[in-house]
């Protein structure tokens, strides 16, 4: 029973649609890591697949590779949301929490490129991960990348070889996932109010991941990406460039999700 405490949040509700499609018990971590499986379609039809695939493929691998903030997981629901500890603006947060649901929702029949901008500690990282649980409960691949960790990692990249083994790996993830959150896009170019272009290998490696998340013929998007960020439209271009930014995010205000007005809860 303690080995199946292991699972975590996502794994867990995996492991339930596993059973729920396929009659597979994957409650049991060691059976959990044997199972294949992907998303055959988006109606939440599910295959498990035995034998030698790629480890991409392997649910799990994903967010257990992810980059979290601080090297901290965050698990977040819809139901954690809180709009009454904006005591000043509770329409508001109802407003970003229900707009923030239905993009989640729309996501499973196509993809998009969701934003949600605001100050720091307003909540838009946790709402980015009530969409991430949302999307993982209805069968999709999500993944996590804070790019202030992942800057951290390219400097440290030339000290050690398993971090080079390891920063390919998530740039490969990030661009085959079916659910990326690139979490606090910006702030490793922030210097207090100063705005500095993002050091050129950051700023490929994430040229890289938006071009492969793209259908270049159709210019839509071929996998969904979440962006939470303190910045605006014009400082992500200034840090980034255009290109990669129009290819990360969208200008359609039904997908962007505006914090503006909310305080920081943090305590």
């Amino acid at each position: 029973m303690a080995e199946t405490m292991n699972l975590n949040a996502i794994q867990q509700i995996a492991a339930r649609k596993i059973l729920e499609l396929t009659g597979k018990d994957m409650s049991n971590p060691r059976d959990y890591n044997k199972v294949k499986w992907h998303v055959i379609n988006r109606n939440n039809r599910i295959t498990a697949e035995w034998g030698k695939q790629h480890e991409l493929f392997k649910n799990g691998e994903y967010i257990n590779n992810s980059l979290f903030s601080g090297g901290q997981r965050i698990d977040f629901s819809f139901k954690d949301w809180k709009p009454e500890m904006q005591a000043t603006n509770i329409d508001k947060a109802k407003y970003v929490g229900n707009k923030c649901y239905k993009l989640a929702r729309m996501m499973i029949n196509h993809p998009l490129k969701a934003v949600l901008s605001g100050d720091p500690g307003v909540g838009k990282t946790s709402l980015a991960m009530a969409m991430l649980n949302f999307m993982a409960a209805e069968g999709f691949s999500v993944m996590v990348v804070s790019t202030t960790e992942l800057s951290h990692l390219l400097d440290n990249r030339y000290e050690a070889n398993d971090v080079k083994n390891k920063l390919w790996l998530i740039e490969k993830m990030m661009k085959s996932v079916d659910v990326l959150l690139l979490d606090d896009l910006g702030t490793e170019g922030m210097n207090g109010q100063e705005v500095r272009t993002v050091r050129k290998d950051m700023s490929e490696l994430l040229f890289r991941v938006a071009n492969a998340r793209l259908d270049l013929k159709r210019n839509e998007p071929v996998h969904s990406v979440i962006t939470t960020t303190n910045c605006d439209s014009e400082k992500l271009y200034r840090l980034y460039g255009e290109k990669t930014i129009s290819r990360l995010t969208s200008r359609n205000p039904e997908q962007i999700v505006d914090f503006s007005g909310l305080k920081n809860v943090r305590r």
